[in-house]
């Protein structure tokens, strides 16, 4: 069996790369908008 401490460290990193994830994809669709707001 997987030891608790061993599996919360692996949800701890997964729940930091998930958050980082969205966070990079959300800077990027704000840059797009942005940019396509000062071509126009």
């Amino acid at each position: 069996s997987v030891p608790y401490t061993l599996l919360r460290e692996v949800n701890a990193w997964y729940g930091s790369f998930l958050f980082w994830s969205v966070g990079t994809v959300v800077v990027i669709g704000i840059n797009v908008v942005l940019t396509r707001e000062w071509k126009d």
